[in-house]
Order: C-alpha cells, then sequence, then structure tokens
C-alpha cells in the first residue's frame, strides 16, 4: 500500500494553521525535501549535517545553526538559553532529517499529524493482545519531559521511515513548543491520542 492508498486524516486535521515557528519550520525544509529528492549536493549534504544534530541541544552543534538559527525561533527577549522555539526547531529539522534519508518520497507532508502517521504503522483494530506500536504512542503519552519525549520521538520517526509514512514536521515543531507550556502535554496528549485511534479510513487507489 502506498502513502497514496493509505487512510488520510479527517479534513479538519489535515491544515491546522502554523505558528510563526511551524510556518519557518516549513519554509526551511522544503527546499530541503526537493533538493534532496532531486539528488542536489547541496540539500544531500545539509540534510547529512543536520542528522548529526539529532538527539543533541538546541544550539550545540555549530555547523547546522544556519538551518534551526531564527528570529522566529527564538521570539523577542531571548537569553542565553534555548528558548521553546528554538528547540521545538531544532528537534524538527533534525528528525526530519533522519526521516527522510534515503527516501524517494516526501517525509514531510502537511496534514499527517503524529497520532495518524503513528496509527498508520499497525491501521489495523487492536486485538486481545497490543501491538508493539500501541506501546510506542503510550510511551510518548507518559513523557515526563521535553527529553524523554525527544528520545520516544526519535525512536517512533525510525519506525515510520522504516515503513516510509511522513509527519508533518511543521506542525510537530508548533506542538513541541506547546508540549514545553504549562498544561501542553495534557492537550496533546488528548490530541494525538483522538487521532490516533480513530478509525481508520481508507481512499481509493
Amino acid at each position: 500500500m502506498t502513502v497514496e492508498q493509505r487512510p488520510v486524516p479527517p479534513e479538519d486535521e489535515r491544515w491546522a494553521p502554523l505558528t510563526p515557528v511551524g510556518a519557518e519550520v516549513d519554509a526551511r525544509i522544503k527546499p530541503l525535501q526537493e533538493g534532496a529528492l532531486a539528488n542536489r549536493s547541496a540539500a544531500v549534504a545539509g540534510l547529512a549535517r543536520l542528522r548529526r544534530g539529532a538527539g543533541k541541544p538546541a544550539g550545540s552543534v555549530n555547523e547546522i545553526l544556519q538551518h534551526t538559527v531564527s528570529e522566529k525561533f527564538a521570539g523577542p527577549g531571548a537569553g542565553d538559553l534555548a528558548t521553546p522555539g528554538e528547540v521545538a526547531a531544532h528537534v524538527a529539522l533534525t528528525l526530519y532529517a533522519v526521516h527522510q534519508q534515503s527516501q524517494r518520497k516526501r517525509m514531510h507532508r502537511r496534514g499527517w499529524g503524529l497520532g495518524h502517521s503513528v496509527r498508520m504503522l499497525h491501521p489495523q483494530e487492536f486485538e486481545a493482545n497490543p501491538p508493539p506500536v500501541l506501546r510506542r504512542f503510550q510511551a510518548l503519552g507518559t513523557s515526563q519531559s521535553t527529553d524523554e519525549l525527544v528520545h520516544h520521538l526519535r525512536g517512533v520517526v525510525q519506525l515510520l521511515r522504516g515503513q516510509t509514512i511522513p509527519l508533518d514536521y511543521a506542525l510537530l515543531a508548533d506542538e513541541l513548543v506547546l508540549w514545553q507550556r504549562p498544561g501542553g502535554a495534557s492537550t496533546l496528549r488528548l490530541r494525538w491520542g483522538r487521532a490516533f485511534y480513530r478509525t481508520p479510513r481508507t481512499t481509493s487507489p
């Protein structure tokens, strides 16, 4: 089953409006994605550098700052520590680079939210024994810190990459900003849970 034949998100989830952080992440990924698919050396090298930043703190890898630093990520009054927007952008961009590696299809696709994309790893109904993907999804929801969440996200991205399932990294960046705010984690657990447990719908080939 190709991505185009897989169940797509409900229409009301497909084009969630982006904040300036998410919009800038989207704008930065698109040329890298198109360049990588066209095998342009600059884009391929840029993604390779971004992958080296995966799992490392925002702002700690000098060679990727051209991709991960922006006034839109920092926001007004930024101090010496990375802002929530900078953390979110760094995570989204580096995980996208991991996801896109060696892929010949677009792994950043608007509308493919986290709950929906993870569910596509196991679109069938759950039986008595929960599948491994359910445990992976539950680990996301029980994360107690941003670092723990990012650790679980990286594992999920590897699974999505293996099945050629895309993810909306612009939306993910906005959600990572929200996660770092008071009450944000609870909001996202509900949002992701609704998308994950909703019965998948198929489209015509």
